[in-house]
C-alpha cells in the first residue's frame, strides 16, 4: 500500500513544533507543567530539553529513510501513549482542555500503529 507522503509529512511537522515551540516561546509554561506534575525543580530543565530534544529527533527522523523502520513507529507510539498516560493521571483536568490535546493524541496513535503494521509487514511504500 502507497503511504500518502502528507501523512507523514504531517506527522513530522507535528513532532517538530512539539519539540521546537515550547523550547522557543514557551519554556516558562513547560517547566511549570513539570513541576505541576510532581517534577523536582533540578529535573525540570533537563527533563524539558530532553523531551523537547526527543520529540525533534522523531520528526527529523520521519523524513528519512528509518520511516520503514518498525522501531520508529514504536517509540513513537510509545511516546504518545507515556505522555498521555502522565497528563491523564497527573494533570487530568487536561479531559476537559477546551482544545481536547488528550483527545487528540488517540487518533495520532492510531495513526503511529498503522504505520507500525504496515512496516512490520512491509507494506510500506512512498
Amino acid at each position: 500500500m502507497k503511504i500518502p507522503p502528507y501523512l507523514t509529512v504531517s506527522l513530522a511537522f507535528l513532532w517538530l513544533w512539539s519539540g521546537l515551540q515550547p523550547a522557543l516561546t514557551a519554556p516558562d509554561v513547560s517547566l511549570q507543567l513539570l513541576a505541576d506534575i510532581g517534577i523536582a525543580a533540578p529535573w525540570r530543565h533537563p527533563l524539558f530539553y530532553a523531551a523537547s530534544a526527543w520529540d525533534v529527533l522523531l520528526g527529523i527522523l520521519i523524513l528519512t529513510p528509518l520511516r520503514r523502520l518498525p522501531a520508529l513507529w514504536l517509540l513513537q507510539s510509545a511516546s504518545i501513549a507515556a505522555y498521555t498516560l502522565i497528563i491523564a493521571c497527573c494533570l487530568p483536568a487536561y479531559w476537559l482542555h477546551p482544545f481536547a490535546p488528550l483527545v487528540k493524541n488517540l487518533p495520532l496513535l492510531a495513526l503511529t500503529v498503522y504505520f507500525y503494521q504496515q512496516t512490520r509487514s512491509s507494506r510500506w511504500t512512498t
